[in-house]
């Protein structure tokens, strides 16, 4: 009855107030089509990730699960958790081969394999890159011993880096910040795997809530994977919307912020707490 009663008088001061009425209408149109630009992923009918395997928990790590790499030399994944910060390499079924601490790191979100043992990882909140190995019989790797960069200031607001994606055609790492405005990182590595000097592209087309993970393929296609947004936007080497795949996920129980694919193209996402799924394009 209140609903009813508010509508009711709503509509009389509408036919009383003509001028009000269109203001207001005006103002939800504008405020409808700022809306679909900044998400469209919400308002959008979008083809979804065809489901190979469905998300399911990983009993032997017990929260924070993020980032994710898939390691072509070993084919098995590797992910890494913050809040303990560890790295745990998994088969692609997700089954816990070892697990790896990381001491001296802090709010690690993101991970990438570059080249048989050397991996790199993001800290979010500290802003850095650091690039370490990880040997195969390796319980334990020290921040003492990673090479490190500075991506940017610090973020105390944990809206930093949590991504992270190596392209080995063109030995290059890249990242970007969790919000806007989305700015891909590029660094570049030596011959000795050593980073260089930063390179950001802007991303004015990205219109998602969030950049939780990405994967940078060959050609230059760059994933994004956005957790809020629940969906995966796939851009072309100019920075243009090519696809986007809607994510059919209950966020109550997964927030996926970790993606990987494996050569044959199966797609990997792990999410908090301790979530892996498995899914393909659709055809």
């Amino acid at each position: 009855m209140q609903v009813r009663h508010l509508f009711s008088s709503l509509s009389t001061r509408c036919r009383r107030h003509p001028r009000i009425a269109l203001i207001a209408l005006a103002a939800v149109i504008v405020a409808l089509v700022a809306a679909q630009r900044l998400f469209p992923c919400l308002f959008r009918q979008f083809p979804a990730l065809h489901e190979i395997s469905p998300p399911r928990p990983i009993p032997a790590i017990p929260k924070n699960l993020s980032g994710l790499t898939w390691n072509e030399e070993t084919a098995t994944l590797f992910a890494v958790t913050n809040q303990p910060e560890l790295v745990f390499e998994l088969t692609p079924q997700g089954q816990v081969l070892r697990q790896v601490r990381l001491r001296g790191f802090e709010d690690t979100e993101g991970i990438a394999h570059i080249k048989g043992t050397l991996f790199a990882v993001v800290e979010e909140r500290r802003a850095i890159l650091d690039i370490f190995h990880i040997p195969d019989n390796a319980t334990e790797v020290d921040h003492t011993g990673a090479q490190r960069l500075q991506l940017g200031p610090e973020d105390p607001k944990n809206k930093g880096f949590e991504s992270l994606a190596y392209d080995p055609g063109t030995r290059t790492l890249h990242t970007m910040r969790e919000g806007r405005p989305f700015v891909r990182l590029s660094i570049p590595l030596d011959g000795h795997f050593r980073p260089g000097s930063i390179q950001h592209s802007p991303l004015p087309e990205l219109n998602v809530r969030d950049v939780a993970s990405v994967i940078r393929e060959p050609d230059g296609t760059l994933w994004i994977l956005s957790e809020k947004s629940s969906c995966i936007v796939l851009l072309g080497g100019d920075g243009r919307v090519l696809r986007t795949f809607k994510l059919d996920v209950d966020p109550e129980s997964f927030r996926p912020e970790g993606i990987t694919r494996a050569p044959d193209g199966r797609i990997f996402l792990v999410g908090e707490p301790n979530i892996l799924a498995e899914y393909a394009l659709p055809h």
